[in-house]
């Protein structure tokens, strides 16, 4: 009898530190998407390039993502974003820049969401081999409002950061 009272509680414990331990595995997302609502209209980014820097104090890196689209030839009609953040960080609002620019025909326009507006953002996967996402935000850029929502990217990088 006391063997089964014993091997219960064994169970039990076990049961307890699986259920109460963190699981801090990130895994990367099967699904590539890079896309957003810019003032309602759901647009299609492509992750045009990215890079990992030491911070200027040396105490880290940062993780820089480009994203763009839209059309160069005969009038140019682009977005290109620029985010940047702690490199191997998840969580809320933990982006430190994102740059949005547009050109429309011959006029560019440029602002920083986090220092000039507001972003809302969360950080789900952030490692060497891809990084996962969901944002939104608005600023005033030469006057009008630009509101993006449904901010989503999902992405696995070529090639792993070493």
């Amino acid at each position: 009898m006391i063997n089964l009272q014993y091997s219960f509680i064994f169970v039990m414990s076990l049961l307890l530190l699986t259920a109460c331990s963190d699981d801090d595995t990130q895994s990367c997302p099967e699904t590539e998407i890079v896309s957003m609502k810019i003032n309602g209209e759901l647009m299609q980014f492509d992750v045009n390039g990215r890079g990992i820097d030491l911070d200027s104090d040396g105490s880290g890196h940062t993780l820089s993502l480009k994203l763009s689209t839209g059309v160069f030839q005969p009038q140019q009609n682009s977005y290109a974003i620029t985010l940047k953040l702690p490199y191997k960080a998840t969580g809320a609002n933990i982006i430190e820049e994102f740059d949005y620019f547009r050109v429309q025909n011959a006029t560019s326009s440029e602002i920083d969401f986090v220092s000039q507006g507001e972003l809302e953002s969360s950080i789900r996967v952030n490692i060497n081999s891809c990084f996962s996402a969901t944002f939104s935000g608005s600023a005033i850029v030469n006057g009008n409002e630009i509101i993006i929502t449904d901010g989503i990217i999902k992405h696995a990088y070529d090639d792993p950061f070493d």
